[in-house]
């Protein structure tokens, strides 16, 4: 129950802004509101399903980080480039859903956005032996004071520690020459 609680907390503010620019799109007759209402469409396909359920596994997790990134990219295509990159076999892992989606959500809104340049975002991962890292990498504006210490990142600690264990760690460090990179570690479930 707890679980289900936190994935309730999953910002509205994403969905309002984006239906007020394809509103605005559509309004001026811009050649875009086509494209992003598209985007939109993929990423409530794959958010939506997610809302219900206590576990996703790391792919579905990746459908929904790639539509919301080609809807960013759409709001800022000057600004904003990606590249998510996951080995193949960690595809099946049982993940908590929306998890890697609020990392991204911060590199977006806490790293690109408020960059005057923008920036890249690199989504990527690895199995060490029995450890699986994945990581949301930005070259944005870098760690602030208040860094880590966020409602969603220390949500996202719980529901990490809820769905794998004490094990499972949250890190964040900074990029050099300047940005973020948040890296999950965890044990995959078994159950």
């Amino acid at each position: 129950a707890r679980l289900r609680l936190l994935q309730a907390q999953v910002e509205p503010h994403f969905l309002f802004n984006t239906l007020a620019n394809v509103r605005a799109l559509v309004e001026t007759g811009s050649p875009q509101a086509a494209p992003v209402l598209r985007s939109l469409i993929a990423y409530l396909r794959a958010a939506m399903p997610r809302l219900q359920g206590d576990a996703t596994t790391l792919s579905d997790e990746l459908s929904l980080v790639r539509a919301y990134l080609e809807l960013m990219h759409l709001r800022m295509p000057d600004r904003l480039d990606f590249f998510v990159d996951l080995p193949p076999e960690l595809g099946s892992l049982r993940f908590p859903p929306m998890a890697l989606l609020t990392l991204v959500e911060n590199a977006v809104r806490h790293g690109i956005d408020p960059s005057e340049e923008g920036g890249r975002i690199e989504v990527g991962g690895e199995r060490v032996n029995d450890q699986v890292r994945l990581w949301v990498s930005d070259t944005g504006v870098g760690m602030t004071q208040a860094m880590g210490s966020g409602t969603g990142l220390r949500n996202l600690r719980e529901r990490l520690t809820l769905f794998y264990g004490l094990g499972a760690a949250l890190a964040l460090t900074e990029n050099r020459p300047h940005g973020l990179r948040a890296e999950l570690t965890f044990t995959p479930a078994t159950r």
